[in-house]
């Protein structure tokens, strides 16, 4: 059985109404709410850009404040110091130096050198989080003074470690490699100008920051002043948490794309140490970003789409002081963080939308009922048409002319249909008559089955429904339709044999064809028996031999050749098993020659002339020897086309290699029965040709399984039947029935030419041992017997000689 395709949903026509409306409201809805949408994120955009530019002149004034700053105390420092510090104190020098740190925060420490590599430096430990832990400063540590001094391996870095009030609290002492002369910043201080490096990262902290320095008056010592880029980034995040909403990722980053300071806290980030690249972090080129940033007409903001990250929107603007010298300000957000204001508003808008929907659609399903209502009721009939209940459909009244129409159309359609029907069950009641009626005039023998396993079938399946005790107290067939097609199934079970050939179905002995051949070779047999008395005369007569010796020699012979007759002709009939010993004998029987004098070869028709044109080629037609019995080529008959069956039926039977072969000895020497195995399988063809005929037949739902009930009859409980060789767990109750009916009524059956009908008592005996053996249901058939259903059948069909005894118990012991 096909699979069939997956039905649509079907709507309601009140559902639809309602949604032609409420598809109205969600267009007009879905408009106005994309326009209000689009507008709500251009102005997202628009103070995005807004925004940004205020960050980008925030951050311009700080950095120029600490740039201001930062120049006056170097310059402020230069001025006051004229003279060597390196007769100062440690602690003169760290006070002087600590006046101008502790302004600001951001400046990191003041120091100085010469060319003698004497280096001194005051650190605030204030100025980042991570000093003091880089530093190994202690919680009361307020300033760290570095001092560094001496030649080669006994060049040593001093840290001494002072409170607010300069006191000292503990001091370490390491050897160091510093050379102040090798630094940036004291070698482009040679003019007395301030000179500002680019930022670097610092030797001892590695934090990147920037350098202030320049040559005190009249001396070999320069004086620097650092800052820290991390106080960029406080300020940064500061300023963009004030300006925009705090979700935002923001990135200062010079020309090159290298990050001065960025707002990003996350331990994870490197950023902090401004090693990274805008490339890098943002999976974009800063130079498409530089570009955008310089050209006040490009569009803004960038859409950035990052693997395995969320998609956001980039800001770019240029700022430019003497410390960043034309850098860049970037701000992110997330695409949703972004739009979420318009989402926001447009989420609202949608909500408004449907609930006005909602309130609109008790409205739009109350007007819906005059069209919803006479539908429904039109269904209700369509269901009794269904149901066959066409006496029952009545008019529907109502004020919408289609619907009106349509009501009379299913009356009108229902008459219709009730008078097809009845054509139709007429129709296959003649169908299964005159299939019925062509087996009957194909074979007068089969006819019979065809009307008498029904009737049994139909008295079994009665008895079954009518039990209320037992194994089957509870079998039903659920109506008459289930009635029909078991009955159909029954009557049509053996139609297949329309197909089959006269000669095989009614096969009443082994070396029968259209014709029973034991008169050929009877005649054969008279030839030697003349042979014999030739050869008697000739010896009396020609050859003067002992008359009384020649005649015992002539009656022996005579006497042999009628015992050999008689044993071909009890083989012929197969009433008895045949044993190999017996086989042999008809064999050595069968080799015995005479001589053919006439063409074998004439009278021919073109068939049986082209069936022995290659054999004829090297063969004398005259004075030929032959064996009394033979198997030849030309008892060979090939199959004409090849037989396949389909898949979708599930047949499983083992298809002989010829379609006939009507050797004699080959069909002598059959062991039981007299059936070839190419004669069975012609036979056994014919649940074939049934399956066949029936699967093309268009059957009605309620009688599907027409085909099916009618092929299982030759089926076996122990899966060894045919054709599908089901088993007993795929076998229903209506199967097994009918696999008792054409055995019971096969074994009873007087009209058959090949065999004696069997009285009940031999016939119930046979099936006992079918049942034994897992040919049929012994259970059902235990039941067929204690249902009195084969004494009924007997006392309908079977002749008055056949009503024999028969005793129950020793069938019905377990």
């Amino acid at each position: 059985m096909t699979s069939k395709q997956r039905r649509p949903k079907r709507l309601s026509i009140r559902i639809l109404v309602a949604n032609m409306f409420l598809l109205a409201i969600v267009i007009t809805a879905g408009i106005a709410i994309s326009l209000q949408y689009s507008t709500s994120k251009k102005t997202a955009v628009d103070h995005m850009l807004s925004s940004i530019d205020l960050l980008s002149d925030h951050m311009s004034d700080s950095v120029q404040s600490l740039d201001s700053d930062a120049k006056q105390a170097v310059n402020l420092l230069s001025e006051l110091i004229s003279s060597d510090l390196s007769n100062i104190s440690i602690e003169h020098k760290s006070s002087l130096f600590a006046q101008f740190l502790q302004k600001r925060p951001e400046l990191y420490s003041l120091y100085v050198g010469d060319k003698q590599e004497n280096f001194f430096q005051l650190i605030n430990l204030n100025s980042a989080k991570d000093t003091r832990q880089r530093m190994g400063a202690q919680a009361d540590d307020r300033w760290a003074a570095v001092h560094i001094s001496g030649d080669g391996e006994k060049r040593l870095r001093r840290t001494y470690f002072y409170s607010n009030t300069f006191r000292l609290n503990h001091q370490q002492t390491e050897k160091s490699s510093f050379s102040p002369t090798k630094r940036p910043w004291f070698a482009a201080s040679e003019q007395n100008n301030i000179v500002t490096t680019p930022p670097y990262t610092f030797e001892h902290l590695q934090i990147s920051g920037q350098t202030y320095a320049k040559r005190i008056r009249n001396t070999e010592q320069v004086i620097g002043l650092d800052i820290l880029l991390s106080s960029l980034s406080d300020q940064l995040t500061l300023s963009s948490t004030k300006l925009i909403n705090g979700q935002e990722q923001a990135f200062l980053f010079n020309q090159n794309g290298k990050i001065i300071a960025s707002n990003i806290t996350d331990s994870d980030s490197d950023t902090s140490s401004y090693h990274q690249y805008i490339q890098d972090y943002l999976g974009i080129e800063s130079k498409r970003l530089i570009d955008i940033a310089n050209n006040p007409n490009a569009k803004q903001p960038t859409l950035i789409e990052k693997e395995n990250s969320p998609r956001y929107y980039a800001f770019i603007t240029a700022i430019g002081n003497d410390i960043l010298n034309q850098q860049y300000i970037a701000v992110t957000l997330p695409k949703d963080v972004l739009f979420q204001q318009a989402t926001k508003e447009a989420l609202h808008s949608t909500l408004l939308n449907a609930l006005v929907m909602i309130i609109l659609l008790p409205i739009i399903w109350l007007f819906s009922a005059p069209i919803v209502r006479p539908i429904r009721q039109l269904q209700l009939e369509t269901e009794k048409i269904k149901r066959r209940q066409f006496d029952d459909v009545t008019f529907t009244d109502s004020h919408i002319k289609e619907i009106w129409q349509l009501s009379n159309s299913f009356v009108s359609m229902s008459q219709d249909i009730k008078r097809h029907e009845a054509s139709q069950k007429e129709f296959m009641e003649a169908l299964i008559r005159l299939i019925a009626t062509a087996i009957d005039d194909k074979s007068a023998h089969t006819g019979g089955h065809c009307y008498r396993v029904p009737e049994l079938g139909l008295m079994l399946s009665g008895a079954l429904e009518k039990a209320e005790e037992g194994p089957y107290k509870n079998f039903q067939f659920a109506n008459d339709n289930e009635r029909l097609e078991f009955r159909i199934a029954a009557w049509l079970h053996d139609c297949g044999k329309i197909t089959m050939p006269e000669h095989i179905i009614d096969k009443g002995s082994k070396l029968e064809c259209i014709y029973n051949r034991i008169h050929e070779i009877r005649t054969r047999f008279e030839v030697l028996w003349r042979d014999a008395e030739i050869d008697y005369l000739r010896s009396v007569h020609i050859e003067k031999q002992d008359p009384s010796i020649a005649l015992a020699t002539w009656q022996e012979n005579q006497a042999r050749l009628q015992e050999e007759f008689a044993l071909v002709a009890k083989a012929n009939v197969g009433s008895e098993f045949m044993s190999e010993k017996e086989q042999n004998k008809i064999k050595a029987i069968g080799a015995q020659e005479w001589t053919r004098h006439f063409n074998n070869r004439l009278g021919l028709s073109p068939a049986e002339e082209m069936m022995h044109a290659e054999q004829d080629q090297h063969r004398d037609p005259h004075n030929a020897i032959e064996t009394l019995l033979s198997d030849k080529p030309e008892h060979i008959i090939p199959r004409h086309k090849e037989v396949k069956f389909d898949e979708s039926l599930g047949i499983k039977m083992t298809i002989p290699e010829h379609q006939y072969n009507q050797g004699e000895i080959y069909n002598l020497t059959i062991q039981k029965g007299t059936l070839t195995e190419e004669d069975r399988f012609k036979i056994n063809e014919h649940i074939i040709s049934t399956i066949t005929m029936l699967d093309k037949l268009p059957f009605p739902p309620e009688l599907s399984r027409v085909p099916l009930y009618a092929s299982t009859h030759h089926e076996r409980m122990d899966g060894k039947g045919y054709p599908r060789k089901l088993n007993a767990e795929q076998l229903s109750i209506p199967d097994r029935v009918l696999m008792i009916a054409d055995v019971f009524e096969a074994l009873t059956a007087a009209d058959r030419p090949y065999k004696k009908a069997k009285p009940l008592s031999v016939a119930v005996d046979i099936m006992f041992n079918m049942c034994k053996e897992g040919h049929l249901d012994l259970q059902l058939f235990r039941f067929f017997l204690t249902s009195g259903t084969y004494l009924t059948y007997a006392e309908r069909f079977l002749p008055k000689e056949l009503h024999d005894e028969v005793n129950l118990e020793e069938y019905l012991e377990e």
